[in-house]
């Protein structure tokens, strides 16, 4: 298999579904590998761009290709990475089953609804990935190198000046505003706070107030 080709297997959505369902069975129990599906789902569902990107409809199909792939071709020269993690996702179960199950449960998953967060709290992955632009303010909220916590917010929220804060603030300011919504839900912002310590309700607001002021008084 070309390097290009396995790419399939070892990048994308294919082999994070891998990973976290086999994260999922290391916990035990049915529960995790249908909660996971419908994080996954509601991924996929988050914005307009993944669903642009990756519909669940696609990722499903991909892993039923995948198994007709082994089916037909047995000896097929997968990634030997992407197998390992592929039987530690599948357990006990048959290659091929496991990868039709789990393309059946997201067509079912999807047609269910979509999740919402106090029916289903988000998890440590999804809050990485819906609140990068946090994580990577950290700097400016946790650094030492400011005289005070206004200066280091101020900083950082001016730091790409005047080119990059199109690029930069609006979709930063969404989940500072995200966020604040998150504390209702005591598990979900729980689970946002072991990825962002610092997404504290007074934080973000600081935070949120520095970003809006500045688009609106220096823009």
């Amino acid at each position: 298999m070309t390097s290009h080709t396995g790419a399939v297997f070892n990048n994308g959505m294919v082999a994070r579904l891998v990973d976290i369902l086999a994260s999922a069975r290391e916990r035990g129990g049915t529960a995790p590998f249908a909660d996971e599906i419908a994080r996954i789902n509601r991924t996929l569902d988050s914005c307009a761009t993944a669903r642009w990107a990756m519909p669940s409809a696609t990722l499903a199909a991909l892993l039923d290709l995948i198994a007709e792939e082994l089916k037909t071709s047995p000896d097929q020269d997968l990634p030997p990475g992407f197998l390992t993690r592929l039987d530690a996702a599948a357990g006990d179960q048959d290659r091929l089953e496991f990868l039709t199950h789990t393309a059946s449960s997201l067509r079912t998953s999807k047609r269910e609804g979509i999740a919402r967060f106090e029916e289903l709290p988000m998890s440590s992955w999804e809050a990485e990935l819906r609140y990068a632009r946090l994580r990577d303010f950290s700097w400016w909220v946790e650094s030492d190198e400011y005289e005070t916590f206004e200066a280091g917010v101020l900083a950082g929220v001016t730091s790409e000046h005047p080119g990059g804060c199109a690029h930069r603030l609006p979709p930063l300011i969404a989940e500072l505003h995200a966020a604040l919504l998150l504390d209702k839900d005591a598990r979900s912002a729980a689970c946002l706070r072991s990825v962002v310590p610092w997404a504290t309700p007074a934080i973000l607001r600081e935070v949120l107030r520095a970003a809006s002021s500045h688009l609106l008084e220096a823009h």
